[in-house]
C-alpha cells in the first residue's frame, strides 16, 4: 500500500483515486440547489416559508418577553401603590401609563428581527446560481489538486472547504445574504447539541419544547448521514496522512458513529417532546 493510498483502497488494494470523498461536497451542493427549487414552490404557492420555520420561536420570545413584563409591571405597580397610597392619588392612572409603554416595549423587542424579511432576500435564483458555482470550484479543486499539483483527493475536499470559507467571509454585499445563512446554520446546528435533559438542564416546568424548525434541522440532517459518515471518515484519513489506515475497528466505528448522530439528535427531541407532553397532561 503506497502512502498516498485513498479511502477507496483501504480494505482492497483497489486503483485510482477513491470518489467517495468527493461524494459530500457533491451531495451538499445538490442540496443547496434542491433547496432553492423548494423556494420557488414556496414562493409560488405563496407560502412564507420563514415565517413557518420561525413561528414556534417568535411565539417562545413572546412569551418570555410577556412574562418578563408581567414580573416588571407587577414590581412597578406595588411601588406606585405604595407611593400613591402615601401621597392620597390614584393609582389607575399610573398603572395603565406603565403597561402601555410596556406592551410598547415588547412589540418593539419581539419583532425586531424580522425572519420574513429574510425570507425574501434569499431567492431560488441564488440558491441555484451558488449550487452552480460551488459544483465549478468543487471541479477546478480538483484538477488544480490532483492533475495540476499531484496530490489525492483529501487535499483536494479540503481545499474546496477552505475556497469555500474564504469565499463566505469575505465581506462582499452581494453575499451577505450567504452569510447570514451560514450563521443561521450554524445557530441551529448549535442549538440542536444543546442539551434539555433532566439531568443536565433542571427546570421547574420540565425541558424546554423543541421547536418546529430544529425538527426540520434535525430531518435534513437525517437525510444527510452519508454525508457525516464520509466527512468521519475523511478526518480519520487525514489523521493518518501519508500513511494508510490501518484495518482495525476503530476505522469502521468513527464514521459509522458520524452517521449515526443526526438520528441521535433526533431521537433525543423525540424523547424530549414525549416528557414535554407527559407533564402537561
Amino acid at each position: 500500500m503506497s502512502s498516498t493510498q485513498e479511502a477507496g483502497d483501504i480494505f482492497g488494494e483497489g486503483s485510482g483515486p477513491a470518489q467517495m470523498m468527493l461524494r459530500s461536497p457533491t451531495v451538499l451542493i445538490a442540496s443547496v440547489g434542491l433547496w432553492g427549487m423548494n423556494v420557488y414552490f414556496f414562493r409560488l404557492f405563496h407560502i412564507d416559508y420563514a415565517y413557518v420555520l420561525n413561528l414556534d420561536l417568535v411565539k417562545e420570545r413572546e412569551a418570555k418577553l410577556r412574562a418578563a413584563s408581567g414580573t416588571a409591571a407587577s414590581a412597578e405597580r406595588k411601588l406606585s401603590d405604595v407611593e400613591n397610597n402615601a401621597e392620597g392619588v390614584d393609582s389607575k392612572n399610573s398603572s395603565k401609563t406603565s403597561e402601555v409603554g410596556e406592551n410598547d416595549d415588547y412589540q418593539k423587542h419581539a419583532f425586531q428581527d424580522d425572519p420574513e424579511e429574510y425570507g425574501r432576500e434569499v431567492t431560488w435564483q441564488k440558491l441555484v446560481g451558488l449550487s452552480v458555482v460551488l459544483m465549478v470550484l468543487l471541479h477546478l479543486s480538483i484538477f488544480a489538486w490532483i492533475d495540476l499539483l499531484g496530490g489525492g483527493s483529501i487535499g483536494a475536499v479540503f481545499s474546496f472547504y477552505i475556497a469555500v470559507f474564504i469565499g463566505v467571509v469575505l465581506p462582499l454585499p452581494s453575499t451577505r445574504w450567504l452569510r447570514k445563512s451560514c450563521v443561521i446554520v450554524l445557530q441551529r446546528a448549535c442549538e440542536l447539541l444543546n442539551p434539555r435533559c433532566f439531568c443536565v438542564n433542571s427546570e421547574p416546568s420540565g425541558p424546554r419544547p423543541i421547536p418546529f424548525v430544529d425538527v426540520f434541522f434535525a430531518d435534513a440532517m437525517c437525510s444527510l448521514s452519508k454525508v457525516f459518515f464520509d466527512w468521519g471518515m475523511l478526518f480519520h484519513l487525514a489523521s493518518h496522512f501519508p500513511e494508510p489506515v490501518p484495518a482495525s475497528t476503530h476505522a469502521i466505528m468513527i464514521p459509522s458513529f458520524c452517521a449515526a448522530i443526526p438520528y441521535i439528535i433526533r431521537a433525543r427531541q423525540c424523547l424530549i417532546m414525549h416528557t414535554v407532553g407527559t407533564i402537561k397532561t
